[in-house]
């Protein structure tokens, strides 16, 4: 179930199996046994392809109300120059009965402006746009950059294909429906939005089948998915980068010395059986370890050595810290 669907997210992107694997840092051959369920990734390697599909998924007719917002389009307005051309008369015609007409210079006075991205190397003008004496600039401006802003909330075919698949080479090949991903506030708020249905569907979609031969796997991994789901029901990104689990593969029969002192700092994430550990069992966990303190104290101070180290401390010759 797993292979199928990250097969179907490639897919649905047109990202060839080379592509992902290179971006989620993984071989092809690999990949390729993942999505034809002959392999089970580790829960690095399934959160690196989430996040290699995440960060190349576009903006879509479904997502654009969450993604689109009006604060991301006032950043939106902020990467272009509006020029100011010619102000001329406008002519209005009067036609009298017999077909002639005459000019009637008495119109408004019209603005031409030109509207250019200044982004990238980008330097042509995508709009034009009038402006009368007795209208408001701004609001025409916002008017059409807005038609440009929500060109991706509109699910009609015509307009298909200006939405591209993935975000690889927008940059090289970029049409005025590109502009938006220019703005990072933009980027991330996709982002996040493909994080969260990607591992809401394998979490709560389709559920593995019993007689799956790698059920065990699938079903340990979406239970250390799952354990990244706050109580709000999001999935928050997380950077694989600098973090490290020690799984069996990754230990490969090594020996590893742990302090457990450790487990109160707080870039450390415990899991149990592929789940976190929740805030009272962590408390848990800290009273055992003092009770280990407590019990080794108790025992040092029994011994002959323990014994002497008490006196030199009640007759004041050092502290118990010491």
């Amino acid at each position: 179930m797993i292979g199928k669907k990250l097969k179907g997210y490639r897919q649905l992107l047109k990202l060839t199996g080379v592509t992902l694997a290179n971006l989620a840092g993984i071989n092809q051959p690999y990949l390729s046994e993942i999505e034809n369920e002959k392999k089970v990734p580790p829960i690095d390697t399934f959160m690196n392809l989430i996040n290699a599909i995440s960060q190349n998924a576009p903006v879509t007719p479904e997502n654009s109300n969450q993604v689109l917002t009006e604060n991301n389009f006032k950043l939106f307005k902020k990467q272009f120059v509006v020029t100011k051309g010619e102000t001329e008369k406008e002519k209005n015609y009067n036609y009298s009965e017999d077909g002639d007409h005459d000019h009637d210079l008495t119109g408004h006075n019209t603005t031409i402006y030109t509207i250019t991205p200044n982004v990238s190397d980008y330097s042509t003008p995508i709009a034009m746009f009038n402006v009368r004496d007795n209208e408001n600039f701004e609001i025409e401006l916002d008017r059409v950059l807005r038609e440009l802003y929500l060109l991706h909330s509109n699910s009609q075919e015509e307009y298909r294909e200006l939405f591209r698949p993935n975000l690889l080479d927008f940059e090289i090949n970029e049409s005025s429906a590109d502009l938006i991903y220019y703005v990072p506030q933009i980027r991330t708020s996709l982002f996040e939005w493909w994080y969260n249905h990607i591992l809401q569907d394998f979490v709560y979609g389709d559920k593995i089948e019993n007689n799956n031969p790698n059920f065990n796997l699938e079903k340990e991994l979406l239970i250390s998915v799952s354990s990244l789901e706050n109580d709000e029901g999001n999935f928050s990104p997380v950077s694989t980068d600098n973090s490290v689990n020690l799984s069996k593969e990754l230990l490969d029969g090594k020996t590893i010395t742990i302090d457990l002192r450790i487990t109160t700092d707080k870039n450390i994430k415990l899991l149990l059986d592929g789940q976190l550990l929740s805030n009272d069992e962590l408390t848990a966990l800290k009273f055992t370890l003092n009770g280990i303190r407590y019990n080794r104290k108790s025992n040092n101070q029994n011994s002959y050595f323990g014994r002497k180290r008490q006196k030199l401390i009640d007759e004041g010759y050092f502290d118990d810290k010491d």
